[in-house]
């Protein structure tokens, strides 16, 4: 149950930013997004869970965001880099004041490396500890 709130409560935070959600295995991420900007979340893995009756369970949560950039200078590129770097914060941010959501904590964010479209994309990627109360 708490990752159904957690999947929904980011789904609703990256859609209020502007971005499409998509989530799915990490494999299929290059079939999945569509359109741009996209937000592609893997499955959030159970990390540790506190309590019986009422407690938190902790989930690594990854959200990678892209934008299209195949005719950006790199000055430009840098620029959007920045943006989505903005934007993944405001979103770990607003998945932090939701409902049954207790604490974000150890967010990293670095762009991808990899190739992850034939269209040139730009993305980043933010990894976190999220724990939900139950």
């Amino acid at each position: 149950m708490n990752r159904a709130l957690l999947c929904s409560a980011m789904e609703e935070v990256v859609s209020k930013c502007g971005y499409v959600f998509h989530m799915n295995d990490k494999s299929y991420y290059p079939t999945t997004v569509c359109r741009y900007p996209a937000a592609f979340m893997p499955y959030p893995e159970f990390v540790a869970m506190e309590g019986q009756k009422h407690g938190r369970i902790t989930y690594k949560v990854s959200l990678c965001l892209a934008r299209q950039g195949a005719k950006l200078s790199p000055s430009e590129r840098n620029g959007v880099l920045a943006e989505m770097e903005k934007s993944v914060v405001d979103m770990f941010v607003a998945l932090s004041q939701e409902e049954n959501i207790a604490v974000v904590k150890e967010l990293s964010i670095s762009p991808c490396a990899e190739v992850i479209d034939e269209h040139g994309a730009i993305a980043i990627e933010a990894t976190a500890k999220v724990e939900t109360i139950f």
